[in-house]
């Protein structure tokens, strides 16, 4: 049996539609397709000055760069590239973020 052709001469696959006269297209073409379960609960998690306040203790702690990284995500939940953009020396927080050799410090 041969596969029915779309109106380029493609086969049709499942789910589509022939594309050319109305009464042939279907009517789930223009909806767009449903999430998959992980991406429903996919937030987006916001790094706050005081969020970073916290990881250094107000300042009272003395972080490198990765251990910084690592507190800030298991505290916000962002993700680990949004971690290292939030302790860059000239990002978001650089007014309050310090450098003294390979450690990070919160003023």
């Amino acid at each position: 049996m041969t596969p029915e052709l779309n109106w380029c001469g493609w086969p049709i696959g499942p789910g589509e539609s022939y594309g050319g006269k109305p009464e042939h297209i279907s009517e789930t073409w223009g909806q767009k397709p449903a999430h998959a379960a992980a991406k429903k609960d996919h937030h987006f998690a916001v790094i706050t000055e005081e969020d970073l306040a916290q990881v250094f203790g107000n300042g009272a702690y003395k972080l490198t760069r990765s251990e910084a990284a690592k507190l800030l995500e298991a505290l916000t939940g962002a993700h680990r590239t949004s971690c290292y953009l939030a302790l860059r020396l000239k990002g978001r927080f650089a007014r309050h973020l310090r450098a003294e050799g390979r450690t990070l410090f919160w003023r």
